[in-house]
């Protein structure tokens, strides 16, 4: 009797995003819904101290549920932190094995790189949100937009997802001398999302797509 053979398949690897803001958690929603990671998984952490802890809270997620890659994304403003405070936490991310996807101010700075590269450090978070107004009326920081007028904000800004990464590169090069750190990283997080959970499968949002072009 012929002995079964038996095929060796590597677990799939899973990534967890974890957000200081609900506003964070249900952008990072939109994108799992729009481009189909099914083996990402985003968690709206509100009951944390500070950003230590939330690092900490973080880590403690990623042993339970065994996650093959964590992130933590937030916004200087909206934790109240300063670059020193974030680069003196870095240690301690590493140690907790949390990878640190920050936005200074805010996460609003990452849709706007979708379309334009401030030409110097943007601190007021309202000076970004009324440019981005702008462009989608309507448009405030607020999660309560993200579940009515933006609720297709990801989908929108989808196609300029590469202009995004030259133009935070571009800003990161201008500011990051002045202000101790780059604004913004959500180009590496975003990296290992790709690598995790493979393309965007778009192909279910064309009707949607269509839809919004109607509208417009």
């Amino acid at each position: 009797m012929m002995a079964r053979k038996r095929i060796s398949q590597k677990p799939r690897r899973t990534i967890l995003v974890v957000t200081a803001t609900e506003a964070e958690a249900l952008y990072f929603s939109q994108m799992r819904k729009d481009c189909r990671y099914a083996n990402m998984t985003v968690v709206w952490e509100p009951d944390y101290k500070d950003l230590a802890n939330l690092i900490t809270l973080a880590g403690r997620m990623r042993t339970k549920e065994q996650y093959s890659s964590v992130w933590l994304v937030f916004g200087f403003a909206d934790l109240d932190v300063s670059v020193q405070e974030v680069k003196e936490l870095m240690p301690h991310a590493e140690k907790k094995k949390v990878n640190l996807a920050w936005n200074n101010p805010s996460l609003p700075l990452w849709y706007l790189l979708h379309l334009q590269t401030p030409k110097g450090f943007v601190k007021d978070p309202a000076m970004i949100e009324s440019a981005l107004a702008g462009q989608f009326p309507g448009f405030s920081s607020d999660a309560a937009y993200l579940l009515d007028e933006g609720l297709d904000l990801h989908l929108k800004l989808y196609s300029a997802k590469s202009k995004a990464a030259v133009n935070a590169s571009s800003y990161n090069a201008l500011t990051a001398s002045q202000v101790g750190l780059a604004p913004t990283n959500m180009v590496a997080l975003l990296n290992d999302i790709t690598d995790i959970c493979g393309l965007a499968d778009l192909t279910h949002n064309q009707k949607r797509l269509g839809l919004n072009k109607n509208k417009g």
